[in-house]
This record gives C-alpha cells, sequence and structure tokens, in this order.
C-alpha cells in the first residue's frame, strides 16, 4: 500500500514538474513573441487541465499576441467557468475588455482580481499591469501602479516586470522613465535582451541613432536568436543597404514561427530593391495562394505603392482602395492618407482630394517631420497647379508648424498672401501687411519688409487717397538707401518713387514735390519714359488732375528672399 502511495505520489510530482516546465516552454515562446508556438503549448496544458488557470491565462495572452481577441474572449470565458473566482483570469478578462474599449467593465476585473489576491500575488498584479501597458485603452499610471506593488516585494528579481514598467511609461511618452525601468531590468539579469532592445526602441521614437543602433547590435550579442531585435535590425537597413537587410529578415524568419507574414516581408525587399513588378506579381500570386479572405490588407498597401513607383495611378488607386476596405482602423497610419495624396497629386484633375488627404495625413500624424513632409508636398502641389490661393493657406499652415521660423519663411508667407491677393480677395492683402507688420518688428534692418508693407497697403488703397503705403515706402526708402547694398534695391527704390509722383500729383497736388521725385528717378534710371513725360507735363505748366500713374500696386520690384537662417538677410 505504501509502495502505490509512493507511486502515485512520484507520477504527480512528475506531472507537476512537466507542466512546469512546459508552462515555461510556453513563457519562453511568448518573451520571443514566437505567439504560435506558444499558443501550442498552453493549449495542450489546458487539454491536459482546464483547471490549470495559469496556462488559461497564457493561452489567452498568445491569442492576444496572434490578434485574435474573439479566441481569447473564449478562452477566458471558459476558464472562468472552471475557475469562477481566479484573480488571473479575471484579469486577462480585463485585458480582453480594453480591447475591445470596455474600460468600465475592465476596471471592475482588475480592482476584483487585486482586491481577491488581497494585492499579494504578483502574478496577478503583473497582468493588470501588462494589459494597461499594452492596449491603446489601458490606463497606464494604474498598471504603473500595480507594477511598482511588485518591484517592493521581498526577494523580487523578475526583469520582465520592469520592462513592463518601462513600455507603460512608453505609452505615455515618458521616454526618461521608460529607459530607466529598462536599465533597472538589466541590473537585475545584464543578458536579458527585451530590455536592451525595447531601449532602443525608445532611442529611436526620439531618432537618436547614436544610440539605438547599438542598443540593437547589442541585443542580438546578448541573444542571437531575440526576432524583435533581428526585426529592428531589418528594418533600419530596409531603406539604407538591401543586401544587409536580407540578411537580417533570413535570420528574423529562421528565429520565428513560420507564417504567411514571411512571405510578405520578402516581398517587401522586392519592393524597396526597386523590383515594382515582380513585387506586384508575387503580391497576386501570395493573394491567390492563401485567398483574398485570408491576407492580411497590407499586401494591398504594397502593391498600391509599387504601382504608383511604376506610374500607374490608376491601378495604385484601386490597390489603396482595397486596402481600406479591408484594413481594421486600427491597421490604417497616417502615411496611407499621405500615399493616397501623392496618387492623386499624380492625377490630371483630381488634385483637390490630395490636398484632402495630405490634411488627413497632417491631422493624423504626431511626428513633427512626416507633418512636415505632407506639408511641402501640398505646398509644393499648390504651387505646381499656380494655385495662388492654395499656396497661401498651405504655405501658413507650414509657418505655424515650424517651432522657429527663419526670416525667409516669415517673409514667403507674405508674398504668398499677397500674390494671392491677385485672386480678387483683397482679405489676402491685409494679411500679407499682418504678416509684415511682424516681419518689420523683427528684422527692422531689412528694407524688404517695409517695401511689402508698403506694397500690400497700395493694393489696400489703390487710388492712394488714404496715402496707406506712403509711410511705409518712406521707411524703405531709408533703410535702402542706408543699406551697404543699396544698389541692389534700386528697382524697388524707383517704384517707392513713382508712387510719392502719384500721391503728390493726384492727393496732394504738390506738383513742386512730384517733379522733385521725377528727378530722383531719373537719376537712377535716366531714360524712364514714365518720369520724363510726368516732368515734361509738369514743367511744361501743364497740371494734371486725373488719371494716375502707370505704376500700380502689382507692378514689377517683386523680390525673393535668401537666408541661412533666422536674422539672415533678403534680397531682391
Amino acid at each position: 500500500m505504501k509502495r502505490s502511495l509512493s507511486l502515485a505520489f512520484v507520477a504527480v510530482v512528475f506531472v507537476q514538474q512537466l507542466f512546469a516546465q512546459s508552462l515555461e516552454d510556453g513563457k519562453k515562446f511568448m518573451y520571443y513573441e514566437r505567439f504560435k508556438s506558444a499558443k501550442e503549448v498552453f493549449e495542450k496544458l489546458v487539454a491536459a487541465n482546464p483547471k490549470n488557470e495559469e496556462a488559461a491565462y497564457w493561452l489567452g495572452q498568445a491569442f492576444i499576441g496572434l490578434e485574435d481577441v474573439a479566441k481569447a474572449k473564449q478562452t477566458y470565458q471558459a476558464a472562468l467557468q472552471v475557475n469562477a473566482t481566479s484573480p488571473l483570469l479575471m484579469a486577462g478578462m480585463g485585458h480582453v475588455e480594453l480591447l475591445e474599449n470596455n474600460t468600465t467593465d475592465a476596471r471592475n476585473h482588475f480592482d476584483m482580481a487585486i482586491n481577491n489576491s488581497k494585492s499579494k500575488d504578483n502574478e496577478v498584479l503583473h497582468a493588470v499591469g501588462r494589459a494597461n501597458a499594452y492596449t491603446k485603452a489601458g490606463d497606464a499610471n494604474y498598471g504603473i501602479a500595480q507594477l511598482q506593488k511588485i518591484t517592493t516585494t521581498k526577494k523580487f528579481n523578475d526583469p520582465s516586470v520592469y520592462v513592463t514598467i518601462g513600455d507603460a511609461y512608453r505609452k505615455l511618452v515618458d521616454g526618461g522613465n521608460a529607459v530607466v525601468a529598462f536599465r533597472n531590468a538589466l541590473l537585475l539579469n545584464p543578458k536579458y535582451a527585451a530590455a536592451k532592445h525595447k531601449e532602443g526602441l525608445i532611442y529611436e521614437s526620439q531618432k537618436n541613432k547614436e544610440y539605438y543602433l547599438p542598443a540593437y547590435e547589442e541585443t542580438i550579442a546578448m541573444d542571437p536568436n531575440y526576432g524583435p531585435a533581428l526585426y529592428s535590425l531589418y528594418f533600419y537597413w530596409y531603406f539604407r543597404d538591401v543586401a544587409k537587410a536580407e540578411d537580417f529578415l533570413n535570420k528574423y524568419i529562421a528565429a520565428i514561427d513560420s507564417d504567411l507574414q514571411n512571405d510578405y516581408y520578402r516581398i517587401e525587399l522586392k519592393y524597396v530593391s526597386g523590383q515594382f513588378t515582380e513585387a506586384i506579381s508575387q503580391s497576386d500570386a501570395l493573394i491567390a495562394k492563401v485567398g483574398a479572405d485570408v491576407i492580411r490588407p497590407r499586401i494591398y498597401r504594397l502593391k498600391a505603392y509599387s504601382y504608383y513607383k511604376l506610374g500607374d495611378m490608376a491601378n495604385a488607386k484601386a490597390s489603396i482602395d482595397e486596402f481600406f476596405k479591408k484594413a481594421k482602423p486600427e491597421d490604417i497610419v497616417p502615411k496611407d492618407y499621405d500615399l493616397i495624396g501623392d496618387i492623386f497629386a499624380g492625377t490630371k484633375g483630381s488634385e483637390a482630394l490630395a490636398f484632402a488627404n495630405y490634411e488627413k495625413a497632417m491631422d493624423a500624424d504626431t511626428v513633427q517631420d512626416n507633418k512636415a513632409s505632407y506639408l511641402d508636398k501640398a505646398v509644393a502641389l499648390a504651387k505646381k497647379l499656380g494655385d495662388k490661393p492654395a499656396t497661401a493657406y498651405w504655405l501658413d499652415k507650414q509657418y505655424k508648424a515650424k517651432k522657429s521660423p527663419s526670416n525667409v519663411d516669415m517673409y514667403n508667407l507674405g508674398r504668398a498672401f499677397f500674390d494671392a491677393g491677385a485672386s480678387g480677395d483683397f482679405a489676402f492683402y491685409s494679411k500679407a501687411d499682418s504678416v509684415f507688420v511682424v516681419y518689420t518688428e523683427k528684422y527692422p534692418d531689412q528694407a524688404y519688409g517695409y517695401y511689402w508693407r508698403a506694397r500690400s497697403n497700395w493694393s489696400i488703397d489703390t487710388s492712394m487717397v488714404n496715402g496707406m503705403a506712403n509711410p511705409h515706402f518712406e521707411k524703405f526708402v531709408q533703410v535702402a538707401s542706408a543699406s551697404k547694398d543699396s544698389a541692389s534695391f534700386r528697382p524697388q527704390i524707383k517704384l517707392a518713387y513713382k508712387y510719392f509722383v502719384g500721391y503728390n500729383i493726384f492727393v496732394k497736388k504738390d506738383y513742386k514735390v512730384a517733379i522733385e521725385f521725377c528727378d530722383k528717378i531719373l537719376a537712377i534710371d535716366p531714360a524712364d519714359k514714365e518720369a520724363l513725360e510726368y516732368k515734361r507735363q509738369l514743367t511744361g505748366g501743364k497740371s494734371q488732375t486725373t488719371g494716375s500713374t502707370t505704376a500700380k500696386p502689382g507692378a514689377t520690384g517683386s523680390g525673393t528672399a535668401t537666408s541661412s537662417g533666422t536674422g539672415g538677410s533678403v534680397k531682391n
């Protein structure tokens, strides 16, 4: 009898050890983001023992990793029928509810899980922290609070907790605290590759190549099979060196589970290497192989980019439309609107739709460099179309988006408003003047600010009856004449003098002063027919009380700005 009991005890211990070992194997697969392999391990454990709540929890997490929220929910519902009061499974269900944007029920499940475990079960606290760190609807601060409870427990030595804390800070866009957390993980385990890789992700988000590339390389030195870092290195070289990208892709594919996604990556390399026709044909072959209902929508995005590169806008549009039809909202990124904008920009008659999509991309993107790119495209398209109001609109947006706009940026915006006034909307001239008001305040020694204030006000007060341009032309002549390169301003000074001729003839009736300005014009250009004619008439005793000078607000004398930065010169 004793022998039978002994054998039974050994058998139980053996099974427990087997399960424990298998559970750790599954968790290891999760660490490497091999979710398919992890799922298979946990499925076997749950099938062998439906009451194994830890295996059930991790099975749900594997489904979440595979982006199968429905299966994760089914897993937790089934497990809770067996273990209705399990805090760990409650936390898992809360994770699913966050993915479903059901934040109220999620928080209730988290609070119940924590209360039922009396805040003493580190696995439960970690599950709650994990759910809030890795879901869009999760409360990162709430998650951090739970995770920090674990770090204060006796004999705490789990680096994965610090990694989750770091990821929660990443979600909060708190790179400093995120890096501290990842480094704390490395203090516990210097070979914990996930922590070093995620530290690199922080530096990459900051575009700090000096740190993020070495971090990825150090990660691979720690663990050559750490797939996420291999993928980061593949993506780093993606646009820089196709051969190196392919090498890291091969290593990445060897380190992860087999998946159709791997075929996509190989097609992607065809695109980046400029083999656009091959990328399209291989995409079509993959769609035919697995079925249009199974293939991930991003394959259509890749086709759209390839067709765009080939100049086939019709098929590019059809492909990106198919992508939008099949993609989940979370799969759509700002660059997708950018691509649609590019397609419409290359399709005659559809330019208005291009502008609309560049605006969508800009509104959706949080990366300033990307926003700047969309604005650059919109400005370039408006200029190409010769659409002055559109050019002014986009330059205005571009100017406002810059942290430190230069004098040239301000000048170009003012000029764009001025040029847009020719469209018939005189409000643009007031906008131009408002820009050059600020310009003259910031750069009082630059003559062109006063010149374009004068031109803008002349365009508002075309009859000159209010003399709105007068003080600004006077200031312009003063500053321009005192400039070391005053000779370069002669065309603009001459136009200012012509304004004074007209103003003194038709408004002030001061013919003596008008003659003086005619002489000044002729000193610059002795052959100026207008000045010669006015002087002839004025000195011949003939006065003009009607009509106007032929110099109009939009007459020649425009200038363009050149500068190397804020405070630089503006030249004609």
